[in-house]
């Protein structure tokens, strides 16, 4: 938990840190990647949830900082991308952990970003950089005609904005249904009613 905050979120902050005073001079722009984790249920990743989460606030903050001394700040809401996230370190369950009994949907979720409509990452890369490169734009044509403050590409990024924008409920409704967590519903269910008297 500590190394996904120390990377995600401390990582980020030092780096900014580091380069504004290189930014202010040259009126830069900043582009911090997120993810869609950090608005939606992304069952088992709660911890990469949250630094992505805080990447969010933390760039929305830092928006309002530096946009009077002339530095942009981007935030890149990524979709499913290729990467080798799945396959760094193979995460077991703890053998009491309560969610045992779903161990299958534990496993599928470890590599659900490899396997659910992931966008190479060269055409990711080229989007982004697309995105960053646009001419200036006010504020309320950012998004259609000018470079965006919010980047939303890889797999199911469209879809994720939209649901987002229509309510919150679509997400998690969504969400309970890819990451099949009413199987273990289910089962504490039929263990209780196996208790009654």
């Amino acid at each position: 938990m500590r190394e996904t905050f120390e990377t995600n979120v401390f990582g980020v902050m030092a780096m900014v840190q580091a380069f504004v005073p290189l930014l202010l001079p040259a009126r830069g722009l900043i582009i911090n990647v997120a993810s869609l984790a950090a608005v939606t249920s992304y069952a088992f990743g709660s911890v990469y949830a949250a630094t992505k989460g805080a990447v969010v606030a933390y760039s929305r903050c830092l928006r309002h900082e530096l946009r009077p001394l002339g530095v942009r700040v981007m935030v890149a809401m990524t979709g499913t991308v290729r990467s080798h996230i799945a396959g760094k370190t193979h995460r077991e369950l703890p053998p009491d952990s309560l969610y045992q009994p779903v161990r299958d949907v534990f496993e599928r979720r470890l590599v659900w970003s490899q396997n659910n409509a992931t966008v190479p990452t060269d055409v990711y890369a080229r989007q982004l950089v697309a995105a960053a490169l646009r001419s200036e734009a006010p504020i309320w044509a950012r998004a259609w005609f000018g470079r965006p403050d919010w980047h939303w590409a890889g797999g199911l990024a469209r879809l994720v904005w939209w649901g987002s924008f229509l309510g919150e409920w679509i997400v998690d409704v969504v969400c309970w249904r890819k990451f099949p967590l009413g199987k273990l519903e289910e089962l504490v269910r039929q263990t209780a009613q196996k208790k009654l008297p």
